[in-house]
């Protein structure tokens, strides 16, 4: 299995957009295309496919992106102009749930009954305080499931911006930031929510991309907080101080809880106002995110002494063959097309990423690859690229 690939940005964030773009064009092109073509699926927003115009909505949200963060706005202008794809088209690229849960939103409005919802992504993320921590690190260990469609584009971005802190990010061509962690030891992750409050806004790529120039987690909190998302998603938050939140955020809604030990968290709301507003589900989604959030909790309380580093890569790559719909690390299933298209682990103290690309130990033993890791090297007046 080839490693992650990885590229280095240096400049401004019009320059480091414009050098993603013209690496990656064709990728883009690609993955924006067949992103593009999903927001026609039934499968991905249900019985609204002929209610919402997705162009409409992309264009609507689109200005909402340039009115919230003007660097993420120069970044994807920059990508845009290079890999000659509309703009506002990049925020589906990266942004893909948020803006599902936005035209469900929309398709909602006009419709008096919903089918079943099977979203798509599947994350498993955990936080560990230093003082749970075998190793005495504050960590964030989590999966990236998505669509198979999404698999290939998986790449790392070394950003060192000559405009905002460096960052080193896990994300797909086209997107500026989904997971990542900056040069003061902010450490953001993410996992997917649906909720039937989606409306135009910004999609929670750009959110991570916005919390990532900040300084620690307690001036993330607060931007988030102030951010007008599209959609729902939960965020972790966490910095070198072990300082850590995880955060259920919806247009209309946010439930924080404080790291004081460990947490996990899949796919569903845990606060009661946020699960007020979760539409009804698929069997398969739901079967998925409670069995994973029951193995998490169960492994982190269980296994302390793996409570590492090095140990929470036995918990990303926890495979039951009887029960592959609950695994935290899994492939994908008859009429359910979403795999574990990689895995990270992030030390904020250490400044590193450990990340894989694809599904690590589920793999034949001849295939499997271990992770690698990524540091984050400070700006400096004249960065060099590597």
């Amino acid at each position: 299995m080839p490693a992650i690939e990885k590229l280095t940005l240096v400049g401004d964030a019009t320059a480091m957009g414009r050098a993603h773009g013209t690496v990656f064009r064709r990728e883009i092109q690609a993955l924006t295309e067949e992103r593009m073509r999903l927001c026609h699926d039934r499968f991905w927003i249900g019985d609204g496919i002929n209610r919402v115009n997705p162009e409409a909505l992309a264009e609507a949200c689109w200005e909402h992106q340039k009115r919230y963060d003007t660097q993420t706005t120069a970044e994807l202008e920059g990508i845009a102009d290079a890999a000659d794809v509309p703009a506002r088209d990049l925020l589906v690229t990266g942004g893909f749930t948020d803006f599902v849960d936005a035209l469900r939103g929309g398709a909602a409005l006009n419709s008096s009954s919903q089918g079943p919802v099977n979203d798509p992504g599947q994350c498993t993320a955990v936080l560990v305080a230093a003082s749970t921590s075998a190793d005495r690190l504050p960590l964030l260990a989590q999966t990236w499931d998505m669509h198979t469609s999404a698999t290939p584009y998986i790449r790392v971005l070394d950003q060192r911006s000559t405009d905002q802190p460096a960052t080193v990010v896990f994300t797909v061509t086209g997107c500026p930031a989904m997971i990542g962690i900056n040069e003061h030891g902010l450490a953001i992750g993410i996992n997917n929510l649906v909720t039937m409050d989606g409306s135009p806004g910004v999609m929670w790529t750009s959110v991570v991309r916005r919390m990532l120039r900040a300084r620690n987690a307690d001036e993330a909190l607060e931007l988030l907080k102030l951010a007008p998302v599209a959609g729902a998603h939960h965020y972790l938050l966490l910095d070198a101080e072990s300082n850590g939140y995880s955060v259920e955020r919806s247009p209309t809604r946010i439930a924080v809880r404080t790291l004081a030990s460990t947490l996990a968290h899949t796919n569903h709301c845990l606060d009661s106002e946020l699960v007020n507003i979760e539409p009804v589900r698929g069997d398969a989604p739901v079967h998925s995110t409670r069995g994973r959030l029951r193995s998490a909790e169960h492994w982190l309380d269980t296994h302390r002494e793996d409570c590492s580093r090095q140990g929470l890569w036995r918990l990303l790559n926890q495979f039951d063959a009887k029960d592959p719909l609950s695994s935290i690390c899994h492939g994908p299933l008859p009429d359910y097309d979403v795999e574990t298209g990689g895995a990270v682990v992030i030390s904020p103290r250490d400044r590193a990423m450990d990340a894989i690309w694809g599904l690590g130990r589920v793999h034949a033993k001849a295939d499997q690859t271990e992770p690698e890791t990524f540091t984050v090297l400070p700006n400096s007046p004249t960065p060099t690229a590597s």
